[in-house]
């Protein structure tokens, strides 16, 4: 753990960044390689790739283009870094097409396929790819980009339905990896980039545009990537200069044991809501030890 006066380096360690050639990927990329790291720097707009790695090597910086798919060719983004650089130790998962697609009804099975598979599967497919790498030389650090729609929001629910679902690969690969050295956080950033200007609502777009400059979620991103990384398996809404936990929690609720009926649930649905004794939950076994009575988690 480094002094907390001593500035944070990537000296020595190889990072993929997906997404990189815009956006929150290209500001990722270029702080990753201004502290020292050798980016891959990917996307599948190549021209777009090579300007974000000219401007780190014009920084000062290493690093080389990767124009494969993290949907169809994850395989080849982590053997391009290998034949790059050697070693991989960073996954930084940005890359995602598609936002907003209007109501449930009006959402094509294209768009679906589209958004669920960007986001969610090229996430899954490099995270598969560069596992046996991470995991062998037992050190990794995977970062997964979600969103605050992942809670809900209107107008795009496909890209809803994928954000939620990266929390809980999050969360899984974070249980997995802490044997082998791995840690794994999400973060939802909030940046005024191309996807954010897709949003329907026009005060929320004027608002990020005025206030959300992309390069200010890079500092979260990095840190979660780096060798001090302080946790593993947490969510971190960040945007502005703004940085916080998103916590994910279970209550104690009501139990009406065996005898449980529909007009007791009515009848104490308050204590059903209530806060009160919240925990936040990291693992889905975390929830076990609030039931009681008869159904008492043993553990």
């Amino acid at each position: 753990m480094a002094d907390e006066r001593t500035p944070l380096r990537f000296d020595g360690r190889v990072a993929i960044v997906t997404g990189a050639g815009r956006g929150l990927g290209r500001e990722h990329a270029l702080l990753l390689g201004r502290l020292g790291a050798r980016v891959i720097v990917n996307d599948v707009a190549i021209e777009h790739a090579n300007r974000t790695a000219t401007d780190i090597r014009d920084a000062g910086g290493r690093a080389e283009v990767s124009s494969a798919s993290v949907v169809d060719a994850s395989e080849r983004i982590v053997r391009d870094a290998l034949d790059a650089f050697g070693e991989l130790h960073i996954v930084l998962n940005n890359a995602g097409r598609g936002g907003p697609t209007g109501a449930f009804v009006d959402t094509t099975d294209e768009q679906t396929d589209v958004i669920i598979g960007s986001h969610l599967l090229g996430t899954w497919r490099l995270c598969r790819a560069a596992w046996p790498h991470l995991s062998q030389q037992r050190f990794g650090r995977i970062l997964v980009t979600s969103s605050s729609a992942a809670v809900g929001s209107m107008g795009m629910p496909a890209y809803s339905m994928a954000k939620a679902g990266l929390i809980g690969l999050t969360r899984s690969l974070a249980n997995e990896g802490a044997a082998v050295g791995i840690k794994v956080n999400c973060i939802m950033p909030i940046g005024y980039t191309r996807s954010a200007a897709l949003n329907p609502h026009e005060d929320t777009r004027r608002w990020m545009e005025d206030n959300f400059p992309p390069e200010l979620c890079s500092p979260t991103a990095a840190y979660l990537v780096h060798d001090d990384a302080p946790c593993s398996g947490e969510i971190l809404t960040t945007g502005a200069g703004r940085t916080a936990r998103l916590a994910t929690v279970a209550v104690p609720g009501w139990s009406g044991g065996p005898d449980v009926t529909i007009e007791g649930l009515r009848d104490h649905w308050n204590e059903v809501v209530a806060m009160d004794g919240a925990r936040p939950l990291l693992t889905s076994r975390d929830d076990l030890p609030l039931y009681t009575g008869r159904a008492a988690w043993p553990g």
